[in-house]
């Protein structure tokens, strides 16, 4: 049975899970990574799709009825580098031309290369970057909820708990109050 902590990577896993990605793949998992994507959301990327000058990507989500494509902002560099890469391979369509099926092989092949827990999923790229914003924004939930694009509030309390940031600052909290009993 899987744990909580087998639903997430830290930073330093993210680093190594890039390290240990093949050189044609390392694109597609860094825009998973660092826009909090599905494996069927990443997949379903096509260049019109990309609004280069803005540093945005249209995301289709099937998750929600009411607004099913999400304009999300992205690092620069990612951006500059899906240009190289579309170019390069003379993509017109959908940018990686690979099922769900062997992302999760992939992802698995990659995980056991690096060394990683085994039981982490692809999904757990996504809960990586959940964490990593509510590190950053000190557990905003808003900011969380715009971000990975969900509904309801309620599937944000997931990050807010599990991120490192917001634990430390808590343990500090309990070690300072002992120290001033």
């Amino acid at each position: 049975m899987k744990s909580e902590r087998d639903k997430y990577l830290l930073q330093y896993e993210y680093k190594k899970f890039i390290e240990n990605t093949p050189q044609k793949y390392k694109l597609f998992w860094e825009i998973i990574f660092n826009g909090g994507l599905r494996i069927s959301e990443g997949l379903a990327i096509t260049v019109k799709d990309i609004l280069f000058s803005e540093n945005k990507i249209l995301i289709k989500t099937l998750k929600r009825k009411k607004h099913p494509i999400i304009p999300l902002i992205m690092p620069s560099k990612l951006i500059a580098e899906l240009k190289v890469y579309i170019f390069k391979n003379e993509i017109t369509d959908k940018l990686w031309n690979f099922s769900r099926q062997f992302s999760w092989k992939l992802f698995k092949q990659i995980c056991k290369k690096a060394d990683l827990n085994p039981k982490y999923s692809p999904h757990a790229a996504r809960h990586y970057h959940g964490i990593l914003i509510a590190d950053i924004t000190g557990g905003d939930v808003v900011q969380i909820q715009h971000r990975l694009r969900h509904s309801s509030i309620a599937s944000t309390q997931f990050y807010i708990h599990c991120s490192e940031a917001k634990q430390i600052e808590l343990i500090q909290k309990i070690e300072a109050f002992h120290k001033n009993e």
